[in-house]
């Protein structure tokens, strides 16, 4: 059994994941949000790429994206915890296209100043205007990268590299028809190996997480073309039928 996974959820939403966690214990897994962790009470201790530390009160702790990393539940702590979607990390992923921040920022003074910030994506809901929500986040990530000394970004896991370069093609051609069979053969795998492997890693089906997408790309569009209808639309992001994407939707309700 894989001990990394990807953590889907945090990708195959349009909208900023904020939450307070306390004393939370995850897999080993990774995703393509850029993750933000704030300490508010006690200690936690986390995994990120090769690295091991615990992380005091009023410190962050920084995933790049497609990092492997975790955190663990034996020490008692209360962490706000933000992920950023890919499309609001636009300006982080252009900061940090060479290198990235250290996984524990430790100045307590300079972390005060940005918790009122956390705590307002914390709060952040349907009717926060997103220029608002990427105005916190760009405040965070500019503060931090403008204190904190940049470190190399770590290389990739081969396995990791591979699942990355197919998520990057789906996102690409979700639009498009997109088979087991086809993308299996594009990547040269096996269809019953490369099923299994992508459920694997992934954690949903092929099918579920290429609608997962088609979804994403309604939302981003449906603002973007007043014009046409919502059933000319759904058909535009690639589902084959309108019974599909109200499916779709249901799922992503339920978390």
């Amino acid at each position: 059994m894989n001990e990394i996974f990807y953590e889907a959820i945090k990708d195959t939403s349009t909208k900023v994941f904020a939450e307070v966690q306390k004393a939370y214990s995850g897999r080993l897994h990774f995703h393509r949000a850029f993750e933000l962790a704030y300490i508010l009470d006690g200690q936690a201790q986390y995994e990120i790429e090769e690295e091991k530390f615990v992380a005091d009160t009023d410190h962050i702790v920084f995933s790049h994206c497609y990092y492997r990393h975790r955190s663990f539940d034996n020490i008692p702590h209360k962490k706000i915890v933000i992920a950023i979607p890919e499309n609001m990390s636009y300006d982080i992923a252009t900061l940090f296209k060479s290198t990235t921040l250290p996984a524990l920022l430790p100045d307590k003074k300079l972390n005060k100043t940005l918790l009122p910030y956390f705590e307002a994506l914390l709060k952040s809901d349907e009717c926060t205007p997103e220029i608002l929500i990427k105005g916190y986040i760009n405040l965070i990530f500019g503060t931090l990268a403008s204190h904190y000394a940049n470190v190399s970004i770590a290389p990739t896991n081969k396995n990791i590299s591979v699942i990355v370069n197919i998520l990057d093609y789906i996102d690409k051609h979700a639009t498009e028809s997109i088979t087991l069979d086809s993308i299996s053969q594009r990547f040269g795998y096996n269809k019953s190996y490369f099923s299994r492997i992508f459920n694997e890693y992934v954690g949903v089906s092929l099918c579920n997480y290429i609608n997962f997408v088609r979804f994403n790309h309604f939302e981003a569009n449906l603002k973007k073309n007043k014009d046409k209808s919502i059933t000319e639309q759904i058909f535009e992001a690639g589902f084959q039928s309108v019974s599909t994407f109200y499916r779709v939707k249901e799922l992503k309700k339920r978390g």
